[in-house]
């Protein structure tokens, strides 16, 4: 980080006069504008000129001493872009701090082969008492960045309000926020513990700490904004999110979906992460029923339409179809209609195989068509680069057609199986 407003500075100062000529007439409202941060103290007289050339040396000074608040001053002065301001600034606070994180961390291991990591590198190899050094200056830091510049990309939020959180005014959003980071230190620090080995004492610390979370967040909450917390944040909005992404969901559909999926997450008993605790055959048919039945629920709450389309978003080879169409551009359906053909090969397979007009040569010629028509249909639609790879990574299991075999797929899941599609040849008797 120190570097960049070094490198900066001899280009800046070295253009400087030739700049300050030629400044905008509205450098004073520019500089001093609540946009930028500035207070009265900081920019000049209303009325005055136009900064004179004092301003390059005031300016290298500032750079040369990496005094923020200096540089921060000097920068505005001449009119300089508030984004540009913040960038060397925020570069100027973190060079303060470079050299105390520096050495925080272990130095490398003078005599460690090349052809191996470092040991210890789960925690980068730093004690717990260096690590929480090293978030202490990270913190002061921002809070520094934070106090020279206001709100920006360089703090907490990154100069962006979390549209799930709008819900909530400033003040309880801030303090929400610092709730999540103190907890998240925390966790961070049982896990660099673990050393990648759970025990069962890791698990009831995680525990523990995500229920003093819980009692936190309804101290500072009203009942409300804690089940909207939930219906955004929560595990299981972590989870749902990226599945009604795909969906493409509305947010009744994603209300439904999200009241279901949370009464199905608190009824599992799990880890802390979410594992199952028990994993015995009989755990794992309870979880089967549970899962079937919550699909049910799923059917009801969307509709059959809508439930298919919620159901299609979630499978991986129409997520490639997705994919290969937006990169090609092609024509709107083309994904669901080239991922539909699978329901119609299937049926055809099963047509083959049941048609008793049918030899086993003529079987196996009709499987062998019905394989190469699905893949000039599927070269038709997507075009032959695409298709080529389509056909191997997604659509493998035409090959089990090509075979002879008849295709079924399965709801749940979106499993497939298949089985033999023609009679086998009865066996010659052995000549005597």
């Amino acid at each position: 980080m120190k570097a960049l407003p070094l490198l900066l500075a001899a280009s800046l100062v070295a253009n400087i006069v030739l700049v300050l000529p030629r400044a905008r007439p509205d450098w004073v409202s520019f500089a001093g504008s609540p946009e930028n941060g500035a207070n009265a103290s900081s920019a000049p007289p209303a009325g005055s000129s136009a900064p004179s050339a004092s301003a390059a040396t005031d300016l290298a000074a500032a750079l040369k001493s990496q005094d923020p608040e200096s540089l921060r001053d000097a920068l505005r002065v001449i009119g300089l872009p508030a984004e540009t301001v913040r960038m060397m600034v925020t570069s100027a606070v973190w060079s303060r701090y470079q050299e105390r994180m520096k050495a925080l961390r272990p130095n490398p291991e003078p005599d460690r082969p090349w052809w191996k990591n470092e040991t210890g590198t789960w925690s980068g190899g730093m004690s717990r008492e260096q690590r929480a050094e090293l978030r202490k200056l990270q913190r002061e830091a921002g809070d520094e960045a934070l106090r020279l510049l206001g709100p920006g990309k360089e703090n907490t939020d990154w100069g962006w309000r979390d549209p799930r959180l709008a819900f909530l005014p400033d003040a309880k959003r801030k303090d929400l926020q610092e709730i999540e980071q103190d907890y998240q230190d925390l966790l961070n620090e049982v896990q660099q513990d673990m050393q990648g080995f759970v025990l069962p004492s890791d698990s009831e610390k995680i525990r523990f700490l995500q229920e003093e979370k819980k009692r936190d967040l309804a101290a500072l909450l009203t009942p409300q904004e804690l089940a909207d917390y939930d219906l955004r944040m929560s595990n299981t909005a972590q989870q749902l999110r990226w599945k009604m992404t795909r969906f493409d969901a509305s947010e009744e559909e994603y209300r439904k979906i999200f009241a279901l999926q949370k009464a199905f997450d608190d009824a599992r008993q799990t880890d802390a992460y979410g594992n199952p605790v028990r994993q015995g055959p009989e755990d794992w048919k309870q979880r089967q029923e549970a899962e079937k039945a919550l699909t049910a629920q799923f059917k009801e709450a969307l509709g059959p339409d809508r439930y298919a389309d919620y159901d299609r978003s979630q499978n991986d080879e129409y997520q490639q179809l997705v994919a290969v169409s937006r990169r090609l551009s092609l024509p709107p359906g083309t994904a669901t209609a080239v991922f539909n053909l699978r329901h119609e090969i299937a049926a055809e397979s099963r047509r083959i195989a049941d048609d008793a007009n049918l030899d086993a040569g003529q079987k196996k010629q009709a499987f062998a068509d019905l394989a190469a028509r699905s893949r000039d249909e599927v070269r038709a639609r997507l075009g032959d680069e695409a298709a080529e790879v389509y056909l191997r990574s997604g659509m493998h299991w035409l090959k089990n057609v090509g075979d002879g075999n008849v295709l079924t797929f399965f709801e749940e899941g979106n499993r497939q199986g298949s089985r033999p599609g023609i009679p086998k040849e009865p066996k010659k008797p052995a000549a005597k």
